[in-house]
């Protein structure tokens, strides 16, 4: 069995070799290693082409693309071209425990049903220190995960869980090569390719999260994952619809990719009319925001299981139309 890590780069100079070594040093070795760097105008490349000389790592390959592609595209391309029956996901900037591979490997072998693997996320800072995120109810992995019941050691989740929210981060995740071709077939960049890998593979029950941590996943500035400091009214207001127009185009994407994948794969169509009805009542809310839109999404089951009761009052402000009131309190 031949096991790929595809790595994307785009201007990673800090933390590349630091991720790098966290590969190099893997208890299982990958049979190859593909690095597509994006254009760069920092020193990643430099220090990439040198970290792969000096430790004359023959099955470790970098490209530097053209132009400038996101990482969408980048990953789309770096998919394409692995080799593996087994791929690995890899970020620039995080640091991969030494048994990372040998123990997903090894749960895949274990369990041919899986087609997408995502492990336990370990949060940690710019200096690579631990961070511990406060935990909300019924939330797992620094909160990217919802499970009404306690996690097992291995769970599996079926796509109309992640039709309502991805479980972990890609680069915690490794695929097979039926679901890579899968992918490269049919993704159309509407969703993150994570996402839309696990999509593709819980269609068959084949999506699995192992809670086993074995990935450190760095934090910054500008993915704080709530961790910023409390700033002024005005501020908040401008974070808000921020965030607004994010979930707008989170779920316009989602509504597109599940039509795609559907275009393609049969699922049961009972459920696949009530989960793009669910999707497009998510979608209106976060467009139209008044008490119309919020009733016809709490008349949805899905909505309860993943709203917090704190979101679900911040709902109810939204709807009143109060939030401006509430952030000057």
């Amino acid at each position: 069995m031949k096991i790929s890590v595809v790595i994307a780069t785009y201007n990673g100079e800090d933390f590349i070799e630091k991720q790098l070594n966290s590969i190099k040093v893997q208890t299982l070795q990958p049979d190859e290693v593909l690095i597509y760097d994006d254009c760069s105008n920092d020193n990643t490349c430099r220090l990439v082409r040198e970290y792969i000389k000096n430790n004359q790592l023959a099955s470790w390959k970098f490209k530097v693309n053209k132009q400038n592609l996101g990482y969408k595209k980048n990953f789309y391309q770096l998919l394409r071209a692995a080799a593996g029956d087994i791929i690995f996901l890899s970020d620039q900037d995080d640091q991969w425990l030494p048994q990372k591979i040998e123990v997903m490997t090894k749960a895949m072998n274990q369990h041919p049903e899986l087609e997408s693997l995502n492990s336990l996320i370990q949060l940690i800072d710019q200096a690579s220190n631990s961070v511990t995120l406060p935990a909300k109810p019924d939330f797992y992995n620094a909160n990217f995960l919802h499970s009404k019941k306690s996690l097992e050691r291995l769970n599996f989740f079926d796509w109309e869980k992640i039709i309502q929210r991805n479980i972990s981060p890609g680069c915690s995740m490794c695929i097979t090569k039926k679901i890579r071709d899968q992918f490269t077939a049919w993704y159309d960049y509407s969703l993150p390719h994570d996402w839309f890998l696990n999509l593709l593979a819980a269609r068959t029950n084949g999506c699995g999260f192992l809670n086993e941590p074995l990935i450190q996943y760095r934090i910054h500035p500008q993915n704080t994952l709530g961790l910023s400091a409390d700033p002024g009214s005005a501020a908040k207001m401008k974070k808000f619809e921020k965030n607004r127009q994010e979930k707008i185009k989170e779920f316009s994407g989602l509504i597109q990719a599940f039509a795609n994948i559907t275009s393609h794969l049969a699922f049961e169509a009972g459920k696949k009319e009530h989960a793009k009805k669910y999707l497009h009542a998510r979608l209106n809310f976060y467009q139209k925001q008044n008490f119309t839109s919020l009733l016809k999404l709490r008349s949805f089951p899905e909505y309860y299981e993943t709203a917090t009761f704190k979101g679900r009052i911040w709902d109810i402000i939204i709807a009143s139309h109060l939030k401006r009131v509430f952030y000057n309190l």
